[in-house]
């Protein structure tokens, strides 16, 4: 099982990734809540970058990498987009259901997922980390 997976930036990549996710997860031997998080965090972040990071028309590449680390999923996902910073956007949460609508809540998500969220712009490159701690 190779634990890095490139694809290019169109939403029927989405699919795809997610078996690869879940399968791979699996393999590093996450329980299956593990890998439901991150089946959820990796379809977010990468649905925004397609949607929002890659507005130019160009075709992009997305990386993403699942590693275990000192009792944790480490989530690398690295693109070539514009820079965005999912950590500096802010979000605000719905206090009622009316308030909740169908789409914008990825980052709120990936947030109270993850045990921890990094970004960095690295070489012209956008890279967010995620750690998903492992309760074993």
């Amino acid at each position: 099982m190779n634990p890095v997976r490139r694809v290019a930036n169109q939403i029927s990549e989405l699919r795809p990734l997610a078996a690869w996710t879940l399968e791979t997860a699996r393999a590093l031997g996450c329980p299956q809540v593990t890998c439901a998080d991150a089946d959820l965090c990796v379809a977010e972040a990468v649905a925004n970058i397609i949607q929002h990071g890659c507005r130019d028309g160009a075709r992009h590449e997305i990386g993403v990498e699942l590693r275990l680390d000192g009792g944790a999923l480490v989530i690398r996902i690295e693109d070539d987009a514009s820079p965005y910073d999912p950590l500096a956007a802010s979000i605000a949460e719905p206090s009622t259901l009316a308030e909740a609508g169908p789409r914008g809540r990825g980052l709120l998500l990936i947030r109270r997922t993850a045990d921890a969220v990094r970004y960095e712009r690295r070489g012209g490159l956008n890279q967010l980390t995620l750690r998903l701690a492992i309760d074993g």
